[in-house]
């Protein structure tokens, strides 16, 4: 029986990478989801096009996205450290829930600051801009996926676990 510590740093392991991968997500979320385009005229800033539209889909991309990224990592985390016992699953459902509230953060990060300087200075036209995440119930979507597909492969194949 391999001692607890190495089981630890399996579980520590399997966290930090999965927080490690939130960024990327974030950045994959905001390059495929589809953007909001503001208008800023004298009279103030407004939506130049369907709001809800693009603020329903963004969510529906991150949650997709999320979705992927939990069972490539529920995946991994079997190949890797289906030994682990309880620690894998709970560095799965921690990380996953810290790195899909980092992906939503970074996710709405690009184009804002440009939005406010814009804004801010008064410089009128069309500008681009993230919408952030409107459902935040979706991050659970992240561990949730990683843990079904960890414990699905475990119950499938229980011989193979430590």
């Amino acid at each position: 029986m391999r001692p607890t510590y190495e089981d630890l740093v399996s579980g520590f392991f399997v966290t930090a990478v999965s927080i490690l991968l939130g960024a990327p997500v974030g950045l994959l979320w905001t390059a495929l989801a589809p953007h909001a385009r503001i208008d800023i005229s004298a009279a103030g800033a407004s939506f130049a096009d369907g709001a809800s539209e693009v603020f329903v889909a963004a969510d529906g991309w991150f949650l997709g996205i999320a979705l992927v990224a939990g069972i490539v990592l529920g995946l991994l985390t079997w190949l890797t450290a289906r030994g682990s016992g309880p620690y894998a699953v709970l560095g799965l459902f921690l990380g996953g829930l810290v790195a899909a509230y980092v992906a939503a953060k970074v996710g709405m990060r690009p184009h804002q600051d440009a939005l406010r300087d814009a804004a801010a200075a008064g410089q009128q036209g069309r500008f681009v801009a993230n919408v952030a995440l409107q459902a935040w119930q979706v991050v659970v979507a992240w561990p949730v996926a990683a843990l079904g597909t960890f414990l699905t492969l475990v119950a499938a194949r229980p011989d193979e676990v430590d």
